[in-house]
């Protein structure tokens, strides 16, 4: 495994933030690129406050939004990996940000102009005790039968290192297809997913990162992280960029999907058919005005399959 050290000179905090010819070439070969700073350390500040404040409320709780992404069928209580899907839902403020601002304009320059901000969400990983993430690909937990171009920012809220649970990349895996996975431990009680092809992960790259730094995916990049094994809880706030996904005409398999009945699932499952899927529409007709027909389709076809798989 190699260190990444970031090349990326960090500019004043009121520059507008976009990559280089070599980052996009970095990022079309590897699957990933590394920036030393993406929001200022003042707005680092104030993000993490707020998420502080939603993990302490549970935010999202009722609604399958706030959990452990690795309680499985013989966790004991101890949380290790928690995460909480759209915060922003909590608090607006967080989607008034340069790292909003920043993050989208260089997702319009990996993607398309059109690309929109499609999700954020929280990990932490509390200190001492905080799981890794096992290797996976974030397309493995997008619906099949849609073709996606996605993106994906992780920023750390205070510094983090191979002892604090950094990011770890295997450079360029971003050019394979989906790959199979498995829920993690084959538990399909479990949230998280783990990659169920051997690989080598000898040409891997550690990515060490200060707070307000920032590393970006691409959906099919192999990644993990390490744990935490640091005195301090380690934050990370993500957000997802993409195109409204289309029907695929080769639509791919995943039973990893269809198998998994983790505990967020099911109670995500319920609240939308108690009336979440029109809570979500709302949600999403706020906060992206012109976000398009397919996109409410999606949302739509998602909560009838719902439907039918509870009649």
């Amino acid at each position: 495994m190699t260190v990444e050290h970031s090349s990326t000179s960090t500019p004043s905090e009121n520059t507008t933030k976009s990559l280089s010819e070599d980052e996009l070439h970095s990022f079309s070969s590897s699957g990933f690129v590394t920036m030393t700073s993406i929001s200022p350390a003042e707005e680092v500040a104030g993000i993490r406050k707020i998420l502080q404040d939603l993990v302490d409320r549970r935010a999202g709780e009722k609604e399958g939004s706030f959990f452990d992404t690795m309680e499985g069928s013989n966790s004991r209580g101890v949380l290790k990996s928690i995460q909480i899907n759209s915060p922003s839902n909590h608090h607006r403020r967080l989607l008034e940000t340069n790292y909003v601002r920043n993050a989208t304009r260089i997702a319009q320059q990996l993607l398309s102009p059109q690309c929109i901000l499609l999700s954020d969400f929280l990990l932490l990983k509390p200190a001492n005790v905080g799981a890794g993430t096992p290797w996976h690909q974030d397309e493995a937990y997008s619906d099949p039968e849609y073709d996606h171009a996605q993106l994906t920012f992780w920023m750390p809220l205070q510094d983090v290192g191979p002892l604090d649970g950094c990011m770890i990349y295997l450079p360029g895996s971003n050019l394979m297809g989906v790959l199979e996975h498995r829920s993690l431990n084959n538990d399909p009680h479990t949230h998280a997913f783990e990659c169920a092809v051997s690989f080598s992960d000898e040409q891997s790259v550690c990515c060490p990162l200060p707070a307000g730094g920032c590393v970006l995916h691409g959906q099919r990049t192999l990644h993990c992280s390490t744990n935490n094994v640091s005195g301090v809880d380690r934050y990370a706030y993500l957000l997802t960029f993409g195109v409204p996904p289309t029907l695929s005409k080769t639509p791919r398999k995943a039973p990893w999907l269809e198998q998994r009945q983790s505990a967020d699932q099911l109670k995500k499952r319920a609240w939308m058919m108690r009336g979440g899927v029109l809570v979500l529409l709302l949600r999403k007709a706020r906060k992206y005005r012109s976000l398009s027909p397919s996109m409410y389709l999606l949302y739509l076809r998602r909560g009838f399959k719902l439907f039918k798989a509870h009649r």
